[in-house]
Parts: C-alpha cells; sequence; structure tokens
C-alpha cells in the first residue's frame, strides 16, 4: 500500500511540475516568437509575448519602429517543422508593449517565409514574401499592403512581384517619391542569380512587364540588393554585389533609378491571381 501511494504521490508532482513548467513556456516567459533558429540572446530584443502555432518554429524576423512612439511593428514567418507549410504574420504594439492587433498576411498552403516590411509614414505598410505555393525550386514574391490602424488590406489580392520560374529571393524594398513602391531582388529564372527590379502603384499594380526586369543578368552571380535612399528617405540608386567568377575579387555596383530604361508597362495578370484563390488553405 505504501510503495502504491509513493508512486501515486510521484506521478502527482510529476503532473504538476509538467503543468508549470507548461505555464512557463505559454504565460510567463518574457521571450517573444519562441522558437528553433534564433538565437536565445535575441528574444530579449522581443519585448512582446507571442508564440507560434503547434508544431511551427519562427525562421526569420524583423522589427520596425512605430514613428514617434516607443511601438513597433514587428513581422516573422511561422515554419512548420516539416517544412511543408508556413505562415507569414504582422504585430503592431504600443509604447507598453501591448499588441494593438495581429494578423496573418497570407494563408497560402506551402512555405511562405522570410518577410520584409516597409512602413510609408502615411498611415499604411507595405509587407512582402517569398512563397513556395508554386512547387518545389520555385520561390516567387508576393506583397500586401495594410492599414496601421487595424492591420486590415488595402489591396483585394496581393500584389505579384515576380512569379516567373525558379526562384526569386532576397527582395528588398523602398518608397518612391510618386507613391509607389520599388522592390529589387535575386531571381534564378536563368540559372546563375541576377538582378531583378519591380515598382508597383499604390492600388497593387505593377508598373514594368509583370515579373520583373532585368537589370544585371550577365555570367556569374549577382547578391544582395538594396537600395540608396535620397534624404528624404525615397529609393535613390540600386546597388548590389557582383561575382564574376572565383579568380575576381566580388565588386559592389550602383546604379541611378532615373538611369533604368523603362519596359512596356504591364498590368496583373488575372490568372496569377486565380491561382493565388486556389492555392489558400480550405
Amino acid at each position: 500500500m505504501r510503495s502504491a501511494f509513493t508512486l501515486a504521490l510521484f506521478f502527482a508532482l510529476f503532473a504538476a511540475s509538467a503543468f508549470s513548467s507548461g505555464q512557463r513556456d505559454t504565460r510567463l516567459s518574457p521571450r517573444a516568437l519562441k522558437g528553433l533558429g534564433i538565437e536565445d540572446d535575441k528574444f530579449a530584443e522581443l519585448p512582446v509575448q507571442s508564440f507560434p502555432e503547434d508544431g511551427y518554429i519562427v525562421d526569420t524576423y524583423q522589427i520596425l519602429p512605430l514613428g514617434e512612439s516607443n511601438g513597433f511593428y514587428q513581422i516573422w514567418d511561422e515554419v512548420h517543422l516539416d517544412e511543408t507549410d508556413g505562415l507569414v504574420k504582422l504585430l503592431k504594439s504600443d509604447e507598453g508593449s501591448n499588441a494593438l492587433w495581429q494578423i496573418t498576411l497570407n494563408d497560402f498552403k506551402g512555405m511562405q517565409r522570410r518577410p520584409k516590411l516597409l512602413d510609408f509614414s502615411d498611415g499604411t505598410l507595405l509587407a512582402a514574401w517569398e512563397s513556395a505555393s508554386a512547387g518545389t525550386n520555385n520561390v516567387n514574391l508576393w506583397c500586401m499592403r495594410v492599414d496601421n490602424k487595424d492591420g486590415s488590406f488595402l489591396w483585394p489580392l496581393p500584389g505579384v512581384l515576380s512569379c516567373a520560374p525558379k526562384n526569386q529571393q532576397s527582395v528588398s524594398l523602398a518608397r518612391l517619391s510618386g507613391g509607389g513602391i520599388a522592390a529589387v531582388w535575386e531571381d534564378f529564372r536563368n540559372g546563375d542569380p541576377d538582378i531583378y527590379y519591380q515598382e508597383i502603384m499604390p492600388d497593387g499594380s505593377p508598373v514594368y512587364t509583370p515579373d520583373g526586369v532585368a537589370i544585371e543578368k550577365v555570367e556569374g552571380a549577382q547578391l544582395k540588393p538594396g537600395f540608396v535612399l535620397d534624404e528624404s528617405g525615397f529609393a535613390k540608386k540600386l546597388c548590389w554585389e557582383d561575382y564574376k567568377d572565383f579568380n575576381y575579387p566580388v565588386c559592389t555596383i550602383t546604379i541611378d533609378l532615373d538611369d533604368l530604361s523603362v519596359p512596356e508597362a504591364g498590368a496583373l495578370p488575372l490568372l496569377l491571381s486565380l491561382l493565388f484563390l486556389l492555392r489558400r488553405k480550405a
């Protein structure tokens, strides 16, 4: 009898300990976006508690300050452990690190990851992310404009930065003085990574031909594209690293946006919008 009582007491204490541990993980932990792939010391930089769904981990995140206040925006992906699915989420926090709203930017099937966020300082935000919904080795780039008051979508469907074959990745975003959006990325549609560019109008339609235009498409690898901004924070120049081959050192190339040739304007293909709807989760 005594041994049975002791065994029962042991299991009771074990269960209480497990429950207490679970409570600490989900309610009392000061760390936000808890997940694999992010070093523990970085959690101290994330004051908002927002944990991935069951079976998901955080792969990347970005924080932007909220105007002149002490609040901020926080965008991140939640990647399923088997890498068959992923979500992109966006949160707005006040100066006390209290979440004002939180939204899921996409409900595609397949992997959605590595989001980027751009604050237009006019009450709107632009989020872009990589989507593998088209299949293996076919990562595309999509974007959505959001009202910063309540997180509502300002476009009926996400804008297409590129749905070209093979992979598009490492997108950089910048504001244009006319109110549009500039985007540049690494593009593997021709084999080695090249630099492609697109501009998006405030309504979500592309300025250049769909899937973007080639800025640098030569032998070797062109990587790490980005923007040089003017004193007002608008895109002024493009820059990237160019690797001709392993026998030459890397060089940084910069080009003024005013020097870009403008191809014939294109419109957002209806087919891409239909494909987006078909890929949404049931």
